[in-house]
């Protein structure tokens, strides 16, 4: 009778236990799922205020009129910008936060509306916002080996697929026709311009794929090199006629379809 009600209580103590290491276990990756999510919210937090910075309003009280300069553009495609809502960067203003920052990056409709740095490795940025507070949402960046004015056959931005949706996420819904047909341009503001990104091809590829090319010895070469990413395309892009004067741009983030498994959008420059 004794060693019966010894294992008893051995068989509640024992269930006791499992109980507390089980609330432990849910305490702790709670715990981690509230940090991840408030780190999240801050570093979303922080782009509003660049983008806030970056656009504000020359109406509003304590900002003169005419301090923050339009990037010059041609007549023809004002009502274009207009119509796509796309936004005056001051690029100036964002660049004295951190003189790393590159360019800024919009796509009409959709979260992308970003500064995009550029560090002295592909590393930093992974981890650190515009504004260099260390957090997981990182920055869009380009490629270290890029010229920093966008003057490169290809300069590739790389950004996080965070599961909030945000920075590159939504590159992998070119995979659909539609998502493209309603997508098809991004704006860019670079060293005192404006462009449209005219996107023409958008592929899930391999991390050591010609995607990230940067270097072409012959026009002929990078000529074979447009073809090939073009041909790869899940899209029918609009009739773009391509040429090896074109700057390309491409953009990067991380796929699930494979191991290192990465989508890549291509688009073109066009001076507006």
């Amino acid at each position: 009778m004794r060693k019966r009600r010894k294992r008893n209580k051995l068989t509640v103590l024992a269930a006791v236990l499992l109980i507390l290491v089980g609330l432990g276990t849910a305490a702790f990756y709670g715990w981690q799922i509230y940090s991840t999510e408030q780190e999240y919210k801050e570093g979303d937090d922080a782009y509003d205020l660049i983008s806030q910075l970056a656009t504000a309003d020359p109406d509003k009280e304590n900002v003169e009129p005419g301090e923050i300069p339009a990037p010059p553009v041609q007549e023809e495609n004002l009502q274009e910008l207009e119509e796509n809502n796309v936004p005056i960067i001051d690029l100036e203003a964002v660049q004295d936060i951190n003189e790393e920052i590159a360019c800024w990056l919009y796509s009409p409709d959709t979260v992308i509306d970003y500064p995009v740095c550029q560090g002295e490795d592909n590393e930093y940025y992974l981890y650190h916002l515009a504004d260099g507070t260390y957090n997981r949402n990182g920055c869009l960046f380009v490629d270290y080996r890029n010229a920093f004015d966008f003057s490169d056959p290809n300069t590739l931005i790389y950004g996080h697929h965070m599961a909030s949706g945000s920075m590159f996420a939504s590159l992998i819904n070119y995979a659909d026709q539609a998502y493209y047909d309603l997508h098809p341009v991004m704006y860019l503001t670079v060293n005192g311009r404006m462009y449209r990104m005219e996107i023409f091809s958008g592929y899930t590829t391999s991390m050591d794929s010609s995607a990230y090319e940067l270097n072409f010895s012959t026009d002929h070469e990078l000529a074979e090199w447009l073809r090939e990413i073009s041909a790869k395309s899940d899209f029918r892009p609009r009739a773009i006629t391509l040429s090896t004067d074109d700057r390309i741009v491409t953009l990067s983030t991380c796929a699930y379809s494979f191991q290192d498994a990465r989508y890549v959008v291509h688009g073109r420059l066009v001076a507006l």
